[in-house]
């Protein structure tokens, strides 16, 4: 008698785990993936021109310099966020060479053109 006993108390256990496994099954199931396409490339766009060479889409994507942020350091280490990236002097981005970063501005050389960018403040 105990053995029936033991055996529902086991079975009793393990019918409610496998409840509250497939309850989370069902939640992680019920979760809706939800696109968002702000920074991703068309898909629709060809990588590849007709005569088979490699496309580059970036420099058409970006071609604006957007300054993001600065991080300035007076020793020469400054950084600056410009479209999403991280770039020191000397490093480039879009055909934007940054020639120097001060505390509310930048200094980039595109073209053979000097062009300075200030930081905006959010308001």
């Amino acid at each position: 008698m105990k053995h029936w006993r033991l055996f529902y108390g086991v079975a009793g256990v393990l019918a409610v785990v496998a409840l509250a496994v497939s309850e989370c099954h069902l939640a992680a199931q019920e979760q809706k993936y939800i696109y968002t396409p702000e920074g991703k490339r068309d898909p629709f766009v060809p990588l590849v021109s007709p005569a088979g060479y490699l496309i580059n889409l970036e420099e058409e994507e970006n071609a604006t310099i957007r300054l993001e942020g600065i991080m300035y350091d007076p020793s020469g280490n400054s950084m600056a966020i410009i479209n999403g990236e991280l770039l020191k002097v000397g490093e480039s981005i879009n055909g934007a060479v940054v020639s120097k970063i001060e505390p509310a501005k930048i200094v980039v050389i595109k073209d053979n053109q000097k062009i300075e960018i200030e930081l905006r403040r959010e308001e």
